[in-house]
């Protein structure tokens, strides 16, 4: 997996119903997780590759010094072992998420 952000959504107005309709579709096992406004996740990594789907609010991710911004309708692959911290937006953000098993 390489560190991609693309959208799941067409269109910016999607919803939550949405997304979950396509997980679903997909057969894709996902957890469900909220951020308070303005919440910080504290640099980590996971040893397994993950998929961020967000669905409500917004979240702002650092990974190698760059930013990269979520709005509902974005995606975010993030390999195995990428360090990565995060802070949701004003309104806070509710996100999806589901991993794999590292392949190398």
């Amino acid at each position: 997996m390489v560190l991609r952000k693309y959208r799941w959504s067409k269109v910016y107005e999607s919803a939550e119903e949405e997304l979950l309709a396509i997980l679903r579709s997909k057969k894709i096992v996902f957890e469900r997780w909220e951020g308070g406004p303005g919440e910080v996740f504290e640099p980590h990594a996971h040893a397994f590759d993950k998929t961020l789907w967000c669905a409500e609010g917004s979240l702002m991710l650092e990974i190698d010094n760059t930013r990269i911004s979520m709005q509902p309708g974005d995606t975010l692959d993030i390999p195995a072992g990428t360090m990565h911290e995060a802070l949701a937006g004003l309104g806070g953000c509710v996100c999806y998420e589901a991993h794999s098993e590292n392949d190398t």
